[in-house]
Order: C-alpha cells, then sequence, then structure tokens
C-alpha cells in the first residue's frame, strides 16, 4: 500500500491513522512510521525540507519534536537533527500482544 492512500503507520505497538488526506496529515504519518525512506518520499514528493517538518509542523497538537519523542521514533528523530540526548527517563518494557491505534492529524 503506499503511504498517501492508506495513512497509516506503525511505530512498535502503536498504529498512527490519518485522520483526513491534508500533506500535513501525511507528513505526520510519515514521521510515524519512523521509517527514514517513508520520510524521506513524503519531504521529496511534498517539497518541504527537514527544518520545517522539524520547527513548524505540529502533530496531533504537538510540535514533532515532543511528538518524536512521545512515541520513541528515534530514527525519524535522528533523519530530522532532533536530539533526545538532553531528556532522561525510565520506561517498563513488556512484551504485548495489543496494538494502540491513534488517530493523527497535522497542522492546520
Amino acid at each position: 500500500m503506499l503511504l498517501a492512500t492508506s495513512l497509516t503507520a506503525s511505530a512498535g505497538e502503536v498504529e498512527f491513522v490519518g485522520a483526513d488526506n491534508s500533506i500535513a496529515t501525511q507528513l505526520c504519518v510519515a514521521v510515524g512510521t519512523n521509517h527514514r525512506l517513508t520520510l524521506i518520499k513524503e519531504l521529496t514528493e511534498h517539497r518541504i525540507s527537514r527544518s520545517i517538518v522539524a520547527n513548524k509542523l505540529t502533530c496531533n497538537d504537538m510540535p514533532v519534536p515532543q511528538f518524536a519523542k512521545k512515541f520513541g521514533l528515534h530514527k525519524t528523530a535522528g533523519l530530522l537533527n532532533i536530539d533526545f540526548t538532553t531528556d532522561t527517563s525510565i520506561t517498563d518494557i513488556a512484551m504485548t500482544e495489543n496494538t494502540q491505534t491513534i488517530v493523527i492529524s497535522g497542522s492546520r
């Protein structure tokens, strides 16, 4: 499936589903894939720079750096030059079969 038509992405146990077909939402879903090539494809297709996404785009009312950090999108963060090293947290990891679905929308 193509990202532009399916508008879904998965990051671990979280599945991101696009709320609409806007460019901002497509970019947010690409951010949520945590897959460098998918994000690069969307950036190229819409002729949007990495810095614009990192500094101007909001996903679910969060700036992209906060969104990426909240969902542990380290590959996305690396591509967008977002630094996670300034914060320390402890996360309990447990094996689960459940997938959480989150509806995602971009800037308006």
